[in-house]
């Protein structure tokens, strides 16, 4: 049977399970809810099993890959790549690194201190700057500019990254106009087809390119308001039939039908 017994963890922040020649060790952030063990001995524990070494690390097998990701480590699914980073490529979308958790214990210290590292910016900021998550008052983990930004995506079912790299294949432009001017806040807006997904919320798939405040409140919304037979402007319609984030798609996409 393994021992859990306390008084010999260093300031009580690592998992105290150990055995007959063995002793984990591991960080445990949320010791005073698991019984100062690490996640892996606590589920064993719940599950009224005897507490056992862990298996060692998937990157210690003979089986292992790594994923050709530069810096990931995952072990590989297909392609090469580990199963978060195929998701990406199969929804065509640039690959990117993966957001790394945050231990609570390093959050509510964050929290108590009134700063608060954003998970969007990395900018430490005051409790302040970030708004309410639950009926509780914590504060959300991202900064409110990084916040709405993650709902902007949420909406259209892009990827920051995905919008960088559409941004970067239209040259940095308005892809109607051609204007380097966003207009407005700043920003480019995101252009959807609303004839596949009515309303603001997109599907992803239909997500058309990145334009200018002017294009998208004025140009387009009066071009395609039009009825059929009076929109005789090639290019507009040359860009509502093929535009950049579809031809982007398509040449992320390649690798996979080879």
């Amino acid at each position: 049977m393994s021992s859990i017994e306390g008084g010999r963890v260093e300031s009580g922040r690592l998992c105290v399970a150990e055995g007959s020649g063995w002793a984990c060790g591991r960080s445990s952030e949320r010791h005073t809810f698991t019984g100062r063990l690490c996640s892996a001995h606590y589920a064993q524990l719940r599950r009224g099993r005897d507490l056992a070494p862990i298996k060692s690390r998937i990157a210690e097998q003979a089986s292992y890959r790594p994923c050709q990701f530069d810096g990931c480590g995952r072990a590989v699914r297909a392609t090469g790549l580990c199963t978060a980073h195929y998701n990406q490529r199969r929804a065509g979308r640039p690959l990117s690194p993966l957001r790394k958790r945050r231990d609570n214990g390093v959050y509510r210290a964050m929290v108590e201190s009134g700063i608060i590292a954003c998970l969007g910016c990395g900018e430490n900021k005051p409790v302040s700057e970030y708004s309410v998550l639950n009926a509780a008052g914590a504060p959300r983990p991202y900064c409110k500019p990084c916040n709405a930004e993650r709902v902007r995506l949420s909406h259209y079912n892009v990827t920051k990254e995905f919008l960088e790299l559409l941004l970067r294949y239209q040259g940095g432009n308005c892809a109607v106009c051609g204007t380097a001017d966003a207009g407005g806040r700043g920003v480019m807006h995101i252009d959807h087809d609303h004839a596949c997904c009515p309303g603001r919320r997109s599907c992803g798939e239909c997500v058309r390119a990145l334009v200018c405040t002017k294009c998208n409140l004025y140009g387009l919304a009066w071009y395609e308001s039009l009825p059929p037979s009076l929109r005789t402007f090639d290019w507009l319609n040359s860009y509502i039939h093929n535009p950049p984030a579809k031809r982007l798609r398509e040449e992320l996409a390649a690798p996979l039908r080879e």
